[in-house]
This record gives structure tokens, sequence and C-alpha cells, in this order.
């Protein structure tokens, strides 16, 4: 199995568990998945994977952590395809609505 593979082995396993609610387990397998894409220069696959933490913290109520990871997202895209990717306009909202809920 390549690199690449296994990048979308851990995001699914990382999916998985969080929509499972183990939050701990989807934290792992995110953070190897983000780590490795990171090495092999995969922005936008990194991008979505740290989308995903972002929702991962934020449904853990540590508004702060998702806000790094969301904001790390938005740079790896506007880096790679500009702000005009459809990946950016969902994390811009994920963004946008965790800013939202800290307001209520």
């Amino acid at each position: 199995m390549g690199t690449a593979d296994r990048i979308i082995l851990l995001k699914q396993n990382g999916k998985e568990a969080f929509n499972k609610g183990r939050y701990e387990d989807a934290l792992y397998y995110l953070g190897m998945a983000a780590d490795r894409a990171r090495l092999i220069g995969a922005p936008l696959q990194e991008a979505d994977i740290r989308n995903i933490i972002g929702l991962v913290f934020r449904d853990l109520g540590n508004p702060s952590q998702a806000e790094i990871h969301f904001k790390l997202a938005l740079s790896l895209i506007e880096k790679k395809a500009g702000d005009d990717a459809p990946l950016y306009s969902d994390v811009t909202a994920n963004l946008k609505n965790l800013h939202n809920a800290a307001e209520m």
C-alpha cells in the first residue's frame, strides 16, 4: 500500500471514528493522515483533513483548537487553489458557524 492509499485509509478511519463519537481515535487517525499528507506535499488533501480535525475539536467543545485547524486549512487552500475552491467555502462556513456559536 502506497503513502497516498494510507492517507485515504487513515482519513476514512478518522471520519468513521468521528461519526461514532470516538473523538480520541478520530484525532489519532486524522493527525497521522494530516502529517503524511504534509510530508508528501499534498496541501489540498491536508486541508481537507485539517477541516475534519477542526470539526472534531468543535464537537469536543474546544473552539480555539477548532479555529486553529480551520485557519490552517484555509491557508493551505489559498496557497494551492485560491479562495474560489469548493473546499475553501466549506471551511469558511465551518469557521463562521464556529464564531456564530461562540457569540450565543
